[in-house]
């Protein structure tokens, strides 16, 4: 009995666990992960790699779950700075490409590339919608055929 007692105390501890996210600059997707990144912690990496938001525990009854407007606030500046860069990154890429591509036919190496631009358009006009327009004036002439 005092073995199940026991059993029941230590899964119980395991359960109350955070999670770590993060924008892939590579792909420009969510990362979430029960473990940090390798980078989290140490301020010299932690420059060099996305900022990682840690997602705590709440337990059940304890807190009342955040409204859309609370959630939203939750981002930080620094995601948002993060997802931006990788935003103009990719600007960068699509301009630098030769006017005569066809993004329809493309290969391997630009495909992936669509898609992260994208879903990165989409998820930074959801979450920074003031600079929505800006981010439209910048974007490249080629890539409104995308549309």
């Amino acid at each position: 009995m005092q073995f199940l007692a026991l059993a029941l105390v230590l899964l119980s501890f395991s359960v109350h666990a955070e999670l770590y996210r993060w924008i892939d600059r590579p792909s420009g997707s969510v990362k979430y992960s029960s473990t940090p990144p390798p980078w989290y912690g140490d301020a010299a990496k932690e420059r060099a790699n996305p900022p990682v938001e840690v997602i705590r525990y709440d337990a059940p009854g304890t807190a009342a779950k955040p409204t859309p407007k609370e959630q939203s606030a939750r981002i930080t500046a620094a995601t948002i700075a993060s997802m931006e860069a990788r935003w103009q990154e990719l600007n960068k890429f699509f301009a630098e490409l030769p006017p005569s591509t066809d993004y329809a036919r493309a290969g391997e190496g630009i495909q992936p590339q669509i898609a992260a631009y994208q879903t990165l358009s989409r998820e930074l006009d959801r979450l920074d919608p003031a600079g929505a327009k800006r981010r439209r004036a910048q974007r490249p002439p080629a890539l409104d055929l995308l549309r």
